[in-house]
């Protein structure tokens, strides 16, 4: 590896949606480790509580609970509010929180999924940065939000079929509001992703080993990491890296952009 990079976030503030576990959590743990103040989010009160906890005892920032069901409008503007009140300035937004439908076919699909899918994926993070720009601009900051998304937000086939259709919304939303934003002083960008290690990630390796006794989870968790081209699964550090580069100042320039950290994941078929 050439190079290497430090990032100093002290006295910045952001709202991580999603954030007691996997993905969020790394997003969380590094802008924490870079001196941030981070405002964690996850549905479970009692879960967000001991992330703050768990932050508090390791970091030097200031840490907010901010639990709530971001399906919600009114979760998403109580979220919003207590980051303000608690900071007095947000100056990044991570959308991260998301669902992952099951269904097998979007035939199979039920409106209902339809609706939890669109409302948890696509519409929070429409609402959310809304919410974070117009306080941004009431505040003149010059901030970010930055939209996790996926990989399969590419294909035009394969499983995952309302998933993949709500980060195609999602890769579609960054570059309308990127340019909306920009027009502000705001840079919106995206993180797309591909297999990580994660909670849900483990659960799915766990459906898999117990339909096939010869195989455990983490048996199964490394052969998806081996038929990656990079030959590994993702971590959350992998995104926590990228959010601490597109947000500060290196990345000045970058707007409208869908980073995508996935190994070389996003390069194979569906």
């Amino acid at each position: 590896m050439v190079g290497s990079a430090t990032f100093d976030y002290s006295g910045e503030s952001a709202i991580v949606t999603g954030s007691t576990k996997g993905i969020g959590r790394g997003i969380a743990e590094a802008l924490a480790d870079a001196g941030a103040n981070v405002a964690v989010n996850a549905r479970t009160a009692s879960d967000v509580d001991e992330t703050v906890a768990e932050l508090d005892a390791k970091y030097d920032g200031t840490f907010v609970a901010v639990p709530g069901d971001i399906s919600d409008p009114t979760a998403i503007e109580t979220i919003v509010e207590t980051a303000v009140d608690t900071f007095d300035e947000v100056d990044l937004l991570v959308n991260n929180a998301a669902v992952w439908p099951r269904e097998e076919s979007l035939i199979d699909a039920s409106l209902e999924e339809w609706e939890t899918a669109v409302n948890v994926n696509v519409r929070s993070q429409f609402y959310l940065s809304k919410l974070v720009a117009e306080h941004m601009l009431e505040h003149d900051v010059r901030g970010n939000v930055i939209n996790i998304t996926s990989q399969t937000g590419d294909r035009r086939s394969g499983p995952r079929g309302l998933y993949g259709v709500s980060n195609t919304a999602v890769n579609g939303l960054t570059w309308r509001m990127a340019y909306d934003y920009a027009l502000e002083g705001i840079r919106v960008n995206a993180i797309s992703t591909d297999a990580t290690r994660s909670y849900q990630l483990r659960y799915e390796a766990e459906l898999v080993a117990d339909d096939d006794s010869d195989r455990t989870a983490d048996d199964v968790l490394d052969e998806w990491g081996d038929q990656r081209p990079i030959g590994r699964l993702g971590r959350p550090d992998d995104i926590g890296d990228a959010v601490l580069y597109l947000a500060s100042d290196a990345a000045s320039y970058v707007v409208g952009t869908v980073l995508r950290v996935s190994g070389g994941g996003n390069l194979q078929g569906g």
